[in-house]
């Protein structure tokens, strides 16, 4: 099996090298390994929850903090993750933590306005999903834009779309408003880096979850 993933990653970098190959000789290529990632599904204003991904916090939360501002939805929602050694033994702040704080002390989004659950313990954006869908089951929050970084769109979409049917979820409606697909994305070692190892991660999703389910 790991053979297998070898071969797997192997084969996704030496596309993903193409494709930077390419991008040489004909620069209207070079946004597409970024722009297939992305789902942005537009969503209008006027909705209920406006559900905030983990990780790359400078990124999701103030565009999490604008679009609350902004009137596409009441409230931001969100879980703490799971906490590791240094966690444990409090020496190193829990991420949703540290979320919130950013939320309400530098982005300035009020309290009332955030459904926090701090008891949560994800690891995962599947366990993410499926803890944040009993969130919106359990206050009601029926029209949601999914928020996250550009590059984990499509995926964290996919994810959510799937377990929604699983859980058997028809109340709720989510859709997809990502941060902006930076342009020169293949300029910055850190966007270069989200986009080669997402489709990694795209890979082992889709093993993982659709063809051995």
């Amino acid at each position: 099996m790991m053979r297998l993933w070898s071969f797997i990653c192997t084969a996704i970098g030496s596309l993903l090298l193409a494709f930077c190959v390419a991008a040489i000789a004909v620069p209207s290529l070079r946004i597409l390994p970024a722009q297939i990632l992305v789902e942005n599904d537009q969503p209008s204003k006027g909705g209920d929850g406006i559900i905030l991904l983990m990780g790359d916090a400078v990124d999701r939360a103030p565009h999490a903090a604008d679009l609350l501002k902004t009137g596409y939805g009441k409230y931001i929602v969100f879980v703490e993750t799971e906490t590791d050694e240094l966690m444990r033994h409090g020496i190193k702040p829990l991420e949703g933590q540290l979320i919130y704080a950013y939320l309400t002390r530098v982005l300035k989004v009020p309290a009332d306005k955030i459904v926090f659950d701090r008891e949560a313990r994800v690891s995962s954006t599947e366990e993410e999903a499926r803890a944040l869908l009993k969130i919106l089951s359990a206050h009601d929050l029926r029209k949601n834009i999914l928020t996250t970084s550009w590059y984990h769109s499509s995926r964290a979409a996919w994810i959510f779309r799937r377990v929604m049917v699983e859980s058997g979820n028809k109340e709720s409606s989510v859709q997809s408003f990502p941060s902006a697909l930076p342009i020169k994305w293949y300029q910055k070692e850190k966007d270069f880096l989200s986009v080669y190892t997402e489709y990694l991660k795209w890979t082992y999703y889709y093993i993982r979850y659709d063809v051995f389910k």
